[in-house]
């Protein structure tokens, strides 16, 4: 089992990116919304507001994904979000982490 987490800096991309998990199995997701760093700092934090160049991508509101799914879609994962987001790798995409999970409660068969 694996954890996905998803960092996505553009929030109208959520519901295409929740209908392509859907479309290939991935039957649940928890959606958090959250504020990135960038933010706070460059326009909460005014000692900190020359920083506000630092951080192009700073959106006033993200959202957060979290889903737990099988090893063997993660690949199928990925291809869905770099299809609906394009490449991670480019600044203010988001970030996708995916870490390994030793024990899951809660989840019915199937999930």
């Amino acid at each position: 089992m694996k954890l996905v987490i998803v960092f996505l800096n553009r929030a109208e991309l959520l519901e295409d990116v929740l209908e392509g998990l859907l479309e290939i199995g991935v039957s649940g997701a928890t959606v958090v919304d959250s504020v990135g760093m960038g933010r706070i700092l460059s326009h909460d934090v005014p000692i900190f507001s020359g920083l506000r160049q630092m951080f192009p991508g700073a959106a006033p509101v993200n959202k957060t994904v979290l889903l737990v799914t099988e090893e063997g879609l993660i690949d199928d994962v990925m291809t869905v979000l770099e299809d609906v987001c394009g490449s991670f790798s480019k600044p203010g995409v988001g970030v996708v982490a995916v870490l390994p999970l030793d024990r899951v409660e809660g989840l019915r068969p199937g999930f």
